[in-house]
């Protein structure tokens, strides 16, 4: 037990020290103010809120039409939207791989059971928030483009959301104001992180790739704001269902932990969802 605690303590530690800017929050002590080391790298903060600044940027500009009409947008652009064009993919698998269609396929069946552990897990968050909001959890929203036409898509998409899923949860992370709802969160992060790793790797990507750029090798996640997130997991996201929106503040309170718990929430009910329709259809039952 006193292993679990220190673990812990440290698992909230490590994400306390994180922002939007990754560690640049007022006050803190670690790391120095003009750069810090980290497993022998060197890395400069005013270039890394410039790189982070410049991403942001390029996505908002892209998304700019869903942003700015909201759901109304948003709604519009479902009949154009295809999965290997979501996420910053504009490149079609053939195009992206060594090994033929068929060959990369014959790959990806190989994995049936680590798919199923992956659907296991997205079902397993969705009753722990449940169960942690009571009678604060918002309902199941109404998804809808969950079904990939074909293996090759659903593997991509796969790795999209789940890198989506790491950002979203680092970039809600420094507004928990409950440590113990701190550590529940980044017990999942560190999950969705497995998966996205796993994913990567699988697609021939490098292992710390993110849903902006599958091509990068990160030494550090890139948080996503509760937009960014919104904009990149819009087009499954038919209807709320009454539901509170995708969104939380970013100023710590016990209200406003509930809104991350939610914002949480409806991304792994979409995953959820997501991997019970297509692990089904491309594997069968699979297996935890």
């Amino acid at each position: 037990m006193r292993h679990l605690q220190i673990w812990l303590n440290l698992e909230v530690a490590f994400f306390r020290g994180f922002n939007l800017g990754y560690f640049s929050q007022p006050g803190n002590v670690f790391p120095p103010t003009k750069s810090f080391t980290w497993m022998g790298e060197i890395m400069d903060q005013d270039t890394q809120a410039a790189a982070a600044a410049e991403t942001s940027r390029r996505l908002f500009l892209r998304n700019s039409a869903l942003l700015a009409g909201g759901a109304t947008a948003g709604a519009a652009l479902l009949g154009a939207f295809k999965p290997t064009q979501a996420f910053g993919r504009n490149v079609q698998p053939a195009q992206r791989r060594e090994k033929n269609e068929s060959d990369r396929l014959g790959d990806y069946r190989h994995f049936r059971n680590e798919f199923g552990q992956i659907r296991g897990h997205e079902n397993d968050h969705v009753a722990f928030l449940v169960q942690a909001l009571g009678a604060a959890a918002r309902p199941k929203p109404t998804f809808q483009n969950l079904e990939q036409t074909n293996l090759g898509e659903f593997v991509m998409v796969s790795q999209a959301l789940e890198n989506t899923g790491c950002g979203a949860y680092l970039g809600a992370a420094p507004y928990i104001d409950s440590p113990e709802y701190l550590g529940a969160a980044g017990s999942i992060a560190l999950i969705e992180a497995r998966h996205a790793g796993f994913l990567n790797v699988l697609n021939d990507d490098p292992i710390t790739g993110d849903a902006l750029d599958h091509t990068r090798n990160n030494s550090f996640e890139m948080p996503f704001t509760a937009a960014q997130v919104r904009s990149l997991a819009g087009p499954f996201i038919k209807d709320l269902n009454g539901g509170p929106p995708v969104d939380y503040a970013t100023a710590r309170s016990p209200d406003n932990d509930i809104a991350i718990l939610n914002f949480a929430l409806a991304l792994e009910y979409l995953e959820a969802d997501y991997y019970n329709i297509n692990v089904a259809k491309f594997f069968g039952r699979g297996r935890r």
